[in-house]
């Protein structure tokens, strides 16, 4: 094993995977050996092979959720969803208290397009792990892309509770606060962020963004500035102030476009 191992750092897929199908035909009750076979495989690219362990593993282990979601991510690979979510869904049945299990159901109905079937697996999840922040704003996502604006509010602000310290989930609730055309309570969340997080420079951009819709764009430019100023790598913020004062000059599309 410890060889696959450092042959997976180098870079040596296919090392590693004969060593650790040796390791797997010396202990063929071991389901880790499966499960690190399966992984060279699938780093290798070799699906239907990676597929052959991850079963072989899933067999030692009837009641994980691990080995039949990477079954469903080497379907997903392969652009095989409709396999891929019936691998999903039986490790859901294998784990059915595995919160992992269902967000990764309802993440990827929400990704290929499907948020109302994805509303019931995030929605599981969240009542599972209720400090997850990332399954709080997919539900979120998923309520908003279903059609039901309260429900996505209700969502973010739920996940808030849960995380107050996590900015994406209050983001998240500005930007659809913004989309209800309500301004000042989508800015006082946009306030808050920056007071307490004042080297967050996404959220000086949405600031500066919102200000601009307000009709404020000497302060909007001045929250463009401030993004620049405080980013760990202010490039792209640079372009979102040029173009900002480009706009300002009548000369481009607005800064959120």
């Amino acid at each position: 094993m410890h060889d696959g191992r450092r042959a997976m750092v180098r870079g040596d897929f296919e090392g590693a995977a004969r060593s650790f199908q040796a390791a797997a035909d010396e202990h063929p009750d071991d389901p880790r050996a499966w499960l690190a076979l399966a992984r060279a495989e699938m780093a290798a690219e070799r699906y239907p092979r990676a597929r052959e362990a991850l079963t072989r593993c899933a067999t030692l282990r009837p009641h994980a959720a691990l080995p039949r979601i990477l079954i469903g991510h080497t379907w997903e690979l392969q652009r095989h969803y409709d396999e891929a979510l019936l691998a999903y869904r039986h490790a859901i049945e294998a784990a059915p208290r595995s919160a992992y299990a269902h967000r990764v159901m309802g993440t990827r109905l929400l990704r290929w397009g499907r948020a109302e079937l994805s509303i019931g697996p995030l929605a599981r999840a969240v009542d599972l792990d209720p400090t997850h922040a990332e399954t709080w704003n997919a539900l979120a996502l998923a309520r908003s892309a279903a059609g039901d604006a309260a429900g996505a509010e209700e969502a973010f602000r739920r996940g808030i509770e849960q995380r107050p310290d996590h900015p994406g989930l209050r983001l998240g609730l500005a930007a659809l606060l913004v989309n209800d055309e309500r301004y000042d309570a989508a800015l006082a969340i946009y306030d808050a962020i920056v007071a307490e997080r004042p080297t967050f420079a996404p959220a000086h951009v949405g600031r500066g963004i919102l200000l601009h819709e307000l009709g404020r764009p000497d302060e909007a430019e001045a929250a463009f500035v401030q993004a620049v100023r405080v980013a760990r790598r202010p490039e792209r913020f640079v372009r979102r102030l040029e173009a900002y004062r480009a706009l300002r000059r009548g000369a481009a599309p607005p800064p959120g476009d």
